[in-house]
């Protein structure tokens, strides 16, 4: 099985006290597993299925590696399902893994090594906004179709053979402005950010936009007055954040997206992080009627750590990514990756059940234990 950089290496996984609890015992197991579980989840004993193969890239090591805990044992309950039922139309699917680290040239890298796999049909990935623009080109140029899970930038559904699904930054923006009065946004470039200052050219609330690459980011917010400051950066970029605007004595509430129900966040901002609130596509799995079930299932492959926010996500992306396969095999044809693509995209017009695809909102407030409590849904 031809996987690099798994979530878990032996001997090179993240220090035990750098993980929540719950992800030691998966650190422990995902190495072992992800091997041998890909492969036996796509081959019988005696069988001589034919196999076809999804990838999978997300950062597994690094900053961003509770990333990679979340949605691996989602995407591999999704096959480890549809394999068990006897797989698609007589296929075996068979999962290919890659961790990009969350860094750009390991991106570009992981999506040529799926390239150059004729049996990869499709990818899922990677998660992180950078990451998937440096491989975007790579899958254009191999008719390799790309499901973006996670990626706010409509525009990338622009690009040929690439699959975008859920709310948008602009969406995001409008449900954060609704809430402004008077406001300072600190970003790093990134599309919500962008998205945010371009809506607030129309609105009175927003005051001061500021890139937390400027050394006087903090005097500029403190001199606006803001009652409110949006967070649209990086998990501990907006745990650095919160925690200088709070010992510089700023009693404001800060806002941001879905990077703050990463558990990075409040790590970084300890106490000072209790309050913000935070608007995200991708609900908590505790907080979707009916998902116990998925969560037991998760629990079950994770070896314990619970689901977190872009589990159901990853798991929808996968079962996508299914159905496409279904939908062409069902019909006659070969699961061919322009064949895959094309079934994706009418898939994805079709289907709009799930917290993934809905289009639904959801509103968080970080509680005083540093954990996520749903104040509302905004229904599309």
């Amino acid at each position: 099985m031809p996987i690099t950089r798994p979530a878990v290496v032996e001997g090179n996984s993240p220090r035990r006290e750098e993980l929540h609890p719950n992800r030691v015992l998966l650190s422990r197991v995902l190495g072992a597993v992800l091997c041998l579980t890909l492969l036996s989840a796509c081959q019988f004993p005696g069988a001589t299925n034919p196999t076809v193969k999804v990838g999978l890239v997300a950062p597994f090591e690094g900053r961003y590696r509770y990333v990679g805990y979340d949605l691996f044992p989602a995407v591999r309950l999704a096959l480890r399902e549809v394999n068990g039922a006897g797989g698609v139309g007589g296929y075996g699917i068979e999962l290919v893994a890659y961790d990009d680290g969350a860094d750009l040239d390991m991106a570009a890298l992981q999506a040529h090594k799926l390239a150059l796999d004729p049996e990869v049909v499709a990818v899922i990935g990677h998660f992180r906004e950078q990451t998937t623009a440096a491989a975007l080109p790579i899958y254009v140029d191999a008719g390799l179709p790309l499901l973006a899970a996670g990626e706010l930038d409509r525009n990338v559904a622009s690009v040929p053979w690439v699959i975008r699904t859920g709310p948008d930054a602009e969406a995001l923006a409008a449900s954060l402005l609704e809430r402004v009065t008077s406001a300072a946004l600190v970003h790093d470039g990134g599309i919500l950010g962008q998205t945010m200052q371009e809506l607030a050219v129309d609105s009175n609330g927003l005051v001061l936009e500021v890139l937390v690459d400027r050394s006087n980011w903090l005097e500029q917010v403190l001199a606006a007055g803001a009652e409110q400051v949006i967070c649209g950066a990086d998990p501990v970029t907006c745990g650095e954040v919160v925690a200088a605007l709070r010992a510089a004595g700023w009693e404001g509430d800060l806002l941001g997206g879905p990077e703050l129900a990463a558990t990075d966040f409040t790590s970084v901002g300890e106490e000072s992080a209790h309050g913000a609130e935070f608007v995200t596509p991708w609900p908590l799995p505790g907080d979707v009627s009916g998902s116990d079930d998925f969560a037991a299932a998760y629990e079950q492959v994770s070896g314990g750590p619970p689901p977190g926010p872009l589990a159901m996500p990853a798991y929808d992306a996968a079962q996508l990514v299914l159905r496409a396969l279904e939908r062409v095999i069902s019909g006659g044809g070969t699961p061919s990756r322009e064949n895959i693509a094309a079934a994706l995209q009418a898939t994805v017009q079709e289907v709009s059940q799930g917290p993934f695809l809905s289009g639904t909102l959801y509103w968080y407030r970080i509680g005083p234990e540093g954990v996520p409590e749903l104040l509302r849904r905004v229904d599309p």
